[in-house]
């Protein structure tokens, strides 16, 4: 190991201190897993509360206390913040001004709620390595999907391009999707056109369609996610598995509707867990064979779901660039249906532990329900380590050096 490597301070960027989504939960399992190492680690974030397992730790947390552009009271103020925040540039320039943080690594995970292309600029400016974990699309993306909330399909616009900028993808309105536009614009310079940015993609088929817009001089590398291990409790009952399993927010682009019309039409039964814009209708429609949940703690999903799941699907519409709770089945050998544009297809191994179908099409993903039915899959559990993570992400850090 570089001998430099091993003295280095870390300071790991996040939008929020709490675990708001899964690219903080691995930001803050990035910084937990350094310290318990005996690295010398900061947490930055922008909006607290800062969750109990990093205030418990040996990390280091500095939390400027702001409000997301969501949750700020001021429109106005979050309208211009979310562009660029002068307070975010200042205060992560005044930190790297320690004589502890001198060349210290910087470990970019989340900016576009509440810090803004601001870290970057100021990292950049002070000659710090940064390492962007791209969890999303907003590297180069407005609206940070490839997708168009409109029409409910992947866009295949180039982004920032003027077929872009005229079509209104944006789930709110385009004066909503103006304002993405020149936020994009603004952070250009200091991510999509920042030659001194390491990258470290989450999946190969992230890499794969974004590194056409990016101009890093550096490798584009892939640093896979650690999965944050759930043990389902079951009680020691054996369940009967005689439903489909969905998990994740119920919104359209999420696909949690495709998941209730193909459980309907092939007279199966389905559990839905998660909340969202759509879980009304949803309930209105389908409740007579599909069990809505809510939100459930890890703890519960093992009666609730997992254990009775005959496979888990995941019928996003869009690019997902890494989603972690096919994983997180696969750990507990639950077999996963996901669709082919999407970054869950790089863990399933058709016909061994899931199946693939058409991204978007209701009528395929009857089909591999249906073929789920009739020679349902049983594969063996696999935990996937930290170790391999933690190796990885050092290997990707002596790289920046």
């Amino acid at each position: 190991m570089n001998i430099g490597m091993q003295t280095k301070p870390i300071v790991v960027v996040s939008d929020f201190g709490y675990i708001e989504g899964g690219a903080v939960a691995v930001a803050v399992k990035t910084a937990l897993l350094l310290a318990s190492k005996g690295r010398k680690v900061i947490f930055f974030c922008g909006e607290g509360p800062v969750c109990d397992e990093l205030a418990a730790s040996d990390v280091e947390t500095i939390c400027l206390g702001m409000p997301s552009i969501n949750s700020n009271p001021s429109k106005l103020d979050a309208i211009r913040k979310g562009v660029w925040n002068t307070y975010v540039y200042k205060s992560f320039s005044d930190l790297l001004n320690r004589n502890d943080l001198k060349g210290a690594i910087i470990h970019i995970h989340t900016w576009t709620k509440v810090l803004s292309s601001a870290v970057f600029a100021a990292a950049t400016e002070k000659g710090n390595p940064v390492l962007l974990t791209v969890h999303d699309y907003f590297s180069v993306c407005p609206n940070g999907g490839f997708y168009d909330y409109n029409e409910k399909r992947i866009c295949e616009r180039k982004p920032m391009s003027g077929a872009c900028v005229c079509h209104n993808c944006d789930k709110r309105s385009y004066a909503q999707k103006l304002w993405r536009v020149a936020r994009q614009a603004q952070q250009d310079r200091w991510v999509r056109n920042n030659r001194n940015i390491h990258y470290a993609f989450v999946s190969e088929y992230c890499r794969d369609i974004l590194i056409p817009f990016l101009h890093s001089k550096y490798p584009y590398e892939v640093l896979r996610n650690p999965v944050d291990h759930i043990k389902f409790d079951n009680s020691g009952t054996q369940q009967v598995r005689d439903r489909f399993l969905y998990i994740g927010r119920i919104s359209p682009e999420k696909g949690a509707d495709l998941f209730c019309e193909a459980v309907t039409a092939i007279g199966a039964r389905g559990i839905v867990i998660g909340d969202g814009e759509m879980l009304s209708d949803l309930k209105k429609r389908f409740s007579y064979n599909v069990e809505f949940t809510g939100w459930l703690k890890p703890e519960e999903m093992g009666l609730r779901g997992a254990a009775r799941a005959i496979a888990m699907v995941q019928p996003s519409r869009w690019h997902e660039a890494a989603p972690l709770t096919p994983l997180q089945m696969l750990e507990q050998g639950v077999p996963c249906i996901v669709p082919d544009c999407c970054a869950a297809r790089d863990y399933v191994i058709e016909g061994v532990n899931g199946l693939l179908f058409k991204t978007g099409d209701v009528e395929d993903l009857e089909r591999a329900m249906m073929k789920m039915l009739e020679r349902p899959l049983r594969p063996k559990p696999k935990i996937l380590s930290d170790e391999v993570y933690y190796r990885n992400l050092i290997a990707l850090y002596e790289n920046c050096l």
